[in-house]
């Protein structure tokens, strides 16, 4: 019940055991030989589980496979999802998105680096069944940082600068995440332990600040000149 234990914080009631016996066996075999090469029954092995199990939770493999990919995107994992944009500060806010991606147990979580392995597996040896899984997974995330910069605009909804500083701002994070392993190689002091992680939260959050005061500057100046011209 590792999973369930790092994913929700405490056991999973007795009826999803199973399912949580599926996920964490699940993780390590796709991890480990990839999704193709991973079968039913070494999965349920690991689990402790009959084969009917996958069909009975899950449906088939791809389906658990896909179930897998989106253990991250959980509210329990990303606190991100779960804030109140209108009672928080833009710094709170952009520093509970960057510290999903940048948590400072990172190094010490095995379940943390598991997903890693798994994203990077799945990168190089595409599954073909992800489809848009993994995007419907982080919508809740990408619409919940368009409405902290739609706040911050004074904005009804997000217009096509609030697109483009959103996968700005994505982007920044998603860099060190999908390529680790270039990181590692040529600066690995950048995400090497919990005070790295800790400041590379940080950082990040700095530098979207800094980005999103840009924008607002821009804004003002586009919109002094739409005045002086109609006036």
């Amino acid at each position: 019940m590792q999973t369930a234990l790092r994913v929700l914080g405490h056991q999973p009631a007795a009826q999803e055991e199973t399912r949580w016996r599926l996920l964490q066996a699940a993780s390590e075999v796709f991890a480990e030989v990839g999704y193709h090469a991973a079968t039913t029954r070494a999965i349920c092995k690991r689990a402790g589980v009959n084969l009917a199990s996958i069909h009975y939770h899950f449906g088939d493999k791809a389906e658990l496979y896909r179930e897998v990919f989106r253990l991250p995107f959980l509210n329990e994992c990303n606190t991100f999802n779960t804030l109140d944009i209108a009672s928080v500060s833009l710094e709170q806010g952009l520093h509970a998105f960057y510290q999903w991606f940048f948590p400072p147990v990172a190094e010490e979580d095995p379940m943390l680096q598991l997903f890693m392995r798994l994203h990077a597996r799945e990168e190089a040896e595409p599954s073909g069944v992800l489809g848009d899984a993994m995007m419907q997974a982080f919508r809740p995330s990408h619409e919940k940082l368009q409405a902290l910069l739609c706040r911050e605009f004074g904005l009804k909804k997000p217009d096509a600068e609030v697109d483009r500083i959103t996968f700005a701002l994505l982007g920044m994070a998603t860099f060190y995440f999908h390529n680790r392993a270039a990181v590692s190689n040529f600066a690995p002091k950048l995400i090497a332990g919990q005070k790295a992680s800790e400041a590379m939260a940080e950082r990040l959050v700095d530098y979207a600040a800094a980005l999103i005061e840009a924008d607002r500057k821009r804004r003002t100046v586009v919109a002094r000149t739409k005045a002086q011209r109609e006036s």
